[in-house]
């Protein structure tokens, strides 16, 4: 079985426009794969496609030897596929423990007669999912809020628990898009460690995200969108160095960065500040 995430020359056009052209690459498993590029570049299209929320005009995805194109995101969600959202959506009403439970259901067993009279393996299996829902609370830092309303979570708080509620799916594929956006120093350390830690049991992420910082302290792999079309895919070191990429963040400047390289300052206004960036990666890594 093929666990790796290959898509293979997905488009759309929107009302002639082509937001997304011709746009291929490979998520493997256990590595964290960036996906990046100037505003308007098609990263979201790409993301809605992947996550079956826009049908492509083009193009294949498979994973795990299975043709995805046209699976609605319940069936992907089953294949092994979730994805988080750029505004966290916490289930009006439920409580902390409770939204993380929703992404826990799908991993249940008992079934709707066990469930209609209470037996032994339904409250069985609830106590094992409540106790993975803790864990994973436990695990970005948000176990004693358990009983809070989710409604009551900080902006930072709220995407940890958009994380961990596509991790309760049992998912071996992740979409993060743009998960440490708003987030402070700390809280970007904490989900840096999460993801860390995923990667760490053999589950493939693909990353969107706006922090260039971020996304080179993380990623084994980087694809770069503009205009709708990949322009580069390669290690962070590539991608750092890569002349296509500082004329398409650089408005046509393709000057070798100094010694910093790209910048961690993120995407401003469509293109990458000019402060100097370090990866934190030695070089070639």
């Amino acid at each position: 079985m093929n666990d790796e995430l290959v898509v293979t020359g997905i488009s759309k056009q929107f009302s002639g426009v082509k937001a997304v052209s011709d746009v291929s690459f490979t998520v493997k498993p256990g590595e964290v794969h960036g996906l990046v590029g100037p505003n308007g570049a098609g990263k979201s299209t790409a993301l809605g496609i992947l996550s079956g929320f826009i049908p492509p005009d083009a193009g294949s995805i498979t994973y795990r030897d299975r043709e995805l194109v046209g699976a609605v995101p319940d069936n992907l969600v089953r294949a092994g596929i979730a994805r988080t959202f750029q505004e966290p959506s916490p289930v009006a009403g439920l409580t902390v423990l409770e939204n993380v439970l929703t992404g826990l259901h799908i991993q249940g067993r008992a079934g709707t007669l066990r469930a209609a009279v209470r037996s032994p393996l339904l409250r069985k299996e609830e106590r094992l999912l409540k106790k993975e829902a803790l864990d994973l609370l436990a695990s970005v830092g948000l176990a004693d809020r358990a009983s809070a309303d989710a409604g009551d979570l900080s902006f930072g708080e709220l995407r940890y628990l958009e994380v961990i509620r596509c991790l309760g799916t049992g998912a071996t594929m992740l979409l993060l898009d743009e998960p440490a956006a708003g987030m402070g120093k700390t809280e970007t350390q904490r989900l840096t460690a999460l993801i860390d830690e995923v990667r760490s049991q053999g589950r493939g992420v693909l990353l969107v995200d706006h922090d260039m910082g971020f996304i080179f302290s993380l990623c084994d792999a980087i694809t770069v969108m503009n205009a709708g079309r990949v322009i580069a895919d390669g290690t962070p070191h590539e991608i750092e160095n890569s002349k296509t990429v500082r004329e398409a963040y650089l408005g046509g400047s393709a000057e070798k960065p100094g010694p910093g390289g790209l910048s961690t300052g993120g995407l401003n206004s469509g293109g990458l500040s000019t402060s100097g960036l370090s990866t934190g990666r030695p070089e070639g890594a």
